[in-house]
């Protein structure tokens, strides 16, 4: 077995793992109606079943100190935080190049 970060994986998470590096997401900020602006964070569909959205979200809740949630496949986060979601990818295994900034 393989480890990351300390945490031992199985080939089912190192299939994960190696999804991640040849993801590609969107990153986009919106306006909602009440004339905020949120970001969206949008996987590439084929990869979309692989990644754990939820606990990914959370993460960036954490790093990020804002709100959000997993809608339609997809994460909005309160705010405009594209650059900062861009790093916390490339710190969660997306290669920095699969990561489009809009």
């Amino acid at each position: 077995m393989a480890e990351l970060e300390g945490e031992e994986l199985g080939l089912r998470e190192i299939l994960k793992h190696l999804d991640r590096e040849s993801a590609h997401f969107v990153v986009r900020v919106e306006s909602v109606p009440s004339s905020r602006k949120v970001t969206v964070v949008e996987p590439h569909e084929l990869i979309r079943d692989s990644l754990d959205l939820p606990r990914l979200l959370h993460q960036m809740k954490e790093r990020l100190g804002t709100g959000g949630s997993v809608e339609n496949g997809r994460m909005i986060l309160h705010g405009d935080h594209r650059e900062q979601v861009r790093a916390e990818l490339v710190k969660f295994g997306v290669a920095a190049e699969n990561i489009e900034l809009i």
